[in-house]
């Protein structure tokens, strides 16, 4: 279908049969050609019968096929000034540039050369085909696409907020005529404050201010302590009471890895969430609360950031051996890693025999009995 289909390096596509610009995607020549004189839905460009009764008495809303009638109250119904019907969304503060072909050829500045018949860059369909929302930074994407970006929030297990940024410029989405994108930014806002008062708080009782690569003055991230902890300490939602809670330090390596793997949302929950029905081990704290209460790996002498089927601690390591088939959950007692002591111990202090689940008590108190 799209075998004369041309792409420019300046960005102009063209059907090098006919000529048509853009090129006439999902129609051959012929197809396009009776299209264009015939009525048509203002959304998907199908060819509307003439006796096809009206699905709506509103004039920006004639030329709508059967199944695009959905899209009518999610759409804005305003006319610009050249006539043309807006690309926006319904209930939207301020309208959208005209994105009419025409009238961004005659001034690209508005939509930065965007028209109705270019490709939304999330999800590759034409901008008619849907409502439009324009960030700040002024580009422009299917107001449903952005949506399902900021509701589905970060794509791997830990916590990140690049979700927040526009896919094109990379800078923070800002997009203040449209409610539903505000709502969810005010939301995350006060998450991610909340994150990095914790993130300096643990970065401080894990010593980050004294790590050697911070202290280097050619580091990225020298004198930039909050930005350092966000890069070194791994924080994941819990499942249960949506909560971030701290998941351990985190490498170069594992920090471009970790969030390509698949995960179990339902098996990150944080140590408040699990400690019922856990008996072994200190699982409140009367000077820090609950918040930073931790639980140690079942099998083997490692904070735990995983907790599956209601009962088991993982560490990142051990987690992923399971996930592989290496599974750390059928071995023996006898088969797991011997403890070496408190002194060489990783966690520094004495527990039961790995094999058990056990709470390590506040993350907190126990970092200032180690500097002790």
């Amino acid at each position: 279908m799209a075998k004369h289909r041309v792409r420019c390096v300046c960005g102009i596509n063209f059907c090098s049969k006919c000529g048509e610009e853009p090129y006439h995607t999902r129609f051959t020549c012929e197809q396009f050609r009776e299209l264009k004189n015939s009525r048509k839905c203002r959304f998907c460009q199908t060819k509307i019968e003439n006796d096809q009764p009206l699905h709506s008495d509103k004039a920006a809303f004639r030329d709508v096929c059967k199944d695009c009638v959905p899209l009518i109250e999610k759409s804005c119904d305003k006319q610009h000034k050249c006539g043309h019907y807006c690309c926006g969304f319904s209930g939207e503060t301020k309208c959208l540039p005209c994105m009419n072909t025409e009238c961004v050829k005659k001034n690209p500045e508005p939509t930065l050369g965007y028209h109705e018949d270019c490709f939304c860059p999330i999800c590759g369909d034409r901008f008619s085909e849907k409502p439009s929302v324009k960030y700040d930074c002024n580009h422009i994407f299917h107001l449903e696409c952005s949506m399902k970006i900021l509701t589905e929030k970060w794509s791997g297990p830990r916590i990140m907020f690049n979700f927040l940024n526009c896919t094109s410029c990379k800078q923070r989405i800002s997009a203040p005529h449209c409610k539903q994108i505000t709502d969810i930014l005010d939301w995350a806002d006060t998450y991610e404050k909340d994150l990095k008062k914790k993130a300096i708080e643990r970065g401080k009782h894990e010593g980050l201010e004294k790590d050697k690569k911070y202290l280097e003055p050619s580091y990225e991230y020298h004198g930039k302590f909050e930005q350092f902890c966000l890069y070194k300490l791994a924080y994941y939602e819990c499942f249960k009471c949506k909560v971030p809670y701290f998941g351990g330090l985190k490498d170069c390596l594992r920090n471009q890895e970790e969030n390509k793997e698949d995960f179990n949302k339902e098996e990150l929950v944080c140590g408040k969430c699990a400690s019922h029905g856990i008996q072994g081990g200190v699982k409140n704290c009367k000077k820090h609360g609950l918040d930073y209460i931790e639980f140690k790996c079942r099998f083997c002498c490692s904070i735990a950031q995983w907790f599956c089927w209601g009962n088991t601690h993982f560490c990142e390591s051990c987690h992923k051996r399971q996930n592989q088939g290496d599974y750390v959950s059928r071995k023996k007692k006898s088969e797991l890693p011997v403890c070496p002591g408190p002194k060489e111990c990783a966690l520094k202090i004495k527990h039961p025999p790995n094999g058990d689940e056990y709470a390590l008590g506040c993350a907190l108190c126990r970092e200032e009995i180690l500097r002790e």
